[in-house]
């Protein structure tokens, strides 16, 4: 697991990287956000990968010997994405542990809000325009292979700690069902 894991986190890094140098194409996404002038495909995975953080530090509570440094890791997750949510399961050995109610009751509001989300882009936003955004900005390009990632070490984690992983195969929804749903 580590080694496959550290793999994945060494290409993504490299992946960023190597496009910022080669092909760094500066948008409007970042000025379009703080103008609320954004289409709600984009609005989706922006607030999707605010939303991964949120599951993955759900799922370190309850399967990780949280330390420190996993902490710090897992928070900056909400700023970096899988550039830093994946190092915590790197290192850590995943073995379940009992969690407190609360736990449940944030993995519901994030199940509510991923749901509200994904439909919100899907049913309002324009695919063609995130195409189009994913190739000339530089930023939602690599927003968009970091949700990618985060969305298979997702699938990745739900396959060691669930019988039913598959569910994880809705992006976000299905993580944070899985952890809703997993009571002690």
């Amino acid at each position: 697991m580590r080694k496959g894991l550290f793999i994945a986190h060494v290409g993504l890094v490299l992946y960023a990287v190597f496009h910022l140098i080669t092909n760094f194409q500066a948008g409007t996404f970042l000025s379009d956000v703080v103008s609320n002038n954004i289409d709600p495909t984009l609005f989706m995975v922006f607030n999707l990968l605010g939303l991964f953080p949120l599951a993955f530090l759900l799922y370190g509570l309850k399967y990780l010997e949280m330390n420190r440094k996993q902490w710090v890791f897992l928070s900056m997750g909400f700023m970096l994405g899988g550039f830093m949510l994946t190092i915590p399961f790197i290192e850590g050995q995943i073995q379940s542990k009992k969690v407190s109610k609360r736990t449940h009751i944030v993995a519901l509001v994030g199940l509510i809000l991923s749901v509200m989300t994904i439909g919100y882009g899907i049913i309002l936003g324009d695919f063609s325009a995130y195409y189009q955004a994913f190739l000339s900005d530089s930023f939602v390009h690599i927003m968009t292979i970091d949700f990618i990632f985060l969305y298979g070490l997702s699938i990745y984690l739900s396959k060691i700690s669930h019988q039913k992983y598959w569910i994880a195969g809705v992006p976000v929804i299905g993580l944070f069902y899985l952890l809703f749903q997993d009571t002690d």
